[in-house]
């Protein structure tokens, strides 16, 4: 995301779309993790009522997302980042921005330093119809939502990017479901703590077939361009090998990569990550039009960029280390009012 955001790589984008890419490796985990908390939601209800399960799995998530990014938000529009996120405001309050983006404005980068939170808007989206499937509905209900929401989001993709819909074919929220959806089929799948030799059997093919498409996908962008990379077809074996890498993950069967991800750098990083993602593009916007214009340039001579190696690793340090005082003074006691409010056994930050 932030090598994506801040500094570009004109050849490996000819290998792959790495902002998109590691969005729906996002969406792919974020899918899962949800499911696996609805899930064992799901199987409360025969000892706790539906809407009290539901109503908690809300309160849980507010805690979770709102308070830093209505902060964040609070930054902007107050120190005067973005005219165009204050006239829109009530759209990023209530997680729309998706779409008054499609609706009103005409690129996915006007909100500036607010652009990247329209995934967020997604994920809320999501979460808000997905947890009522699961926790009031059966699994034959769960499987069907799923099944139905592939072709429904390969389709919009197709139509929009046929009908010229611009960036409508990622930004509204049809267009993830797929991803989001491949998460939460593992989710489910795994949930049952029955795998079979045929499901590894099937789940190493998905994976080696996203391969395949990939790297195909990557010849065809260098000999062909932008065009063809970027259609319909793009997501679909980037969620296919992050969906199978996270099903053996959660069996147990990538003890390699469990190993990697338990390592203490990327675990401070990974429970960090969100204040990361709300903050980065605050940070690179504030230098931009006020700390290097009022302090940086007139004393140290330094000119003022969006993009660039220097500033990706200045960016990135103080992105990082803001996160962590987040983390630390802001995330973790409202974590703790949210768990005496929300009680929860299974407490998923």
């Amino acid at each position: 995301m932030l090598v994506a955001h801040w500094q570009p790589i004109p050849y490996l984008n000819k290998v792959a779309n790495w902002g998109r890419d590691g969005l729906l490796i996002f969406f792919v985990i974020s899918g899962f993790l949800i499911t696996r908390i609805l899930v064992d939601l799901a199987r409360q209800r025969r000892e706790v009522e539906g809407l009290q399960l539901i109503k908690g799995f809300y309160g849980r998530r507010f805690f979770r997302i709102q308070p830093i990014y209505y902060l964040a938000l609070a930054f902007v529009i107050g120190i005067g980042l973005d005219d165009t996120v204050r006239e829109d405001v009530i759209y990023h309050i209530f997680f729309v921005q998706n779409l008054s983006n499609v609706l009103l404005r005409s690129d996915i980068g006007t909100y500036g330093p607010a652009a990247p939170w329209w995934s967020l808007a997604v994920e809320e989206q999501f979460y808000l119809f997905w947890a009522p499937v699961v926790i009031f509905l059966r699994p034959n209900a769960w499987k069907i939502s799923l099944l139905a929401a592939f072709p429904l989001a390969i389709g919009w993709r197709a139509f929009a990017w046929w009908a010229d819909l611009g960036q409508a074919n990622v930004l509204v929220t049809l267009g993830n479901l797929d991803s989001l959806a491949a998460g939460a089929a593992v989710a489910i799948i795994t949930s049952t703590r029955r795998v079979t030799p045929t499901m590894l059997r099937c789940f190493t093919a998905i994976m080696l077939v996203g391969i395949a498409a990939l790297c195909l996908l990557s010849l065809t962008e260098i000999s062909e361009g932008t065009l063809i990379f970027r259609s319909s077809l793009n997501d679909v074996p980037v969620y296919m090998i992050a969906a199978s890498l996270i099903f053996f993950w959660a069996i147990g069967r990538a003890k390699t990569a469990a190993k990697v991800m338990e390592n203490p750098i990327l675990v401070f990083i990974g429970k960090r990550s969100y204040g990361g993602y709300v903050y980065h593009q605050v940070v690179n916007y504030t230098f931009y039009f006020v700390v290097t214009p009022l302090w940086l340039e007139p004393n140290f001579g330094f000119q003022r960029q969006l993009h660039g190696f220097t500033e990706f690793w200045v960016f990135t340090a103080i992105t990082l280390l803001l996160a962590a005082l987040s983390y630390k003074y802001i995330e973790q006691p409202i974590f703790r009012l949210r768990d005496r409010i929300y009680p929860s056994t299974r407490s998923v930050r």
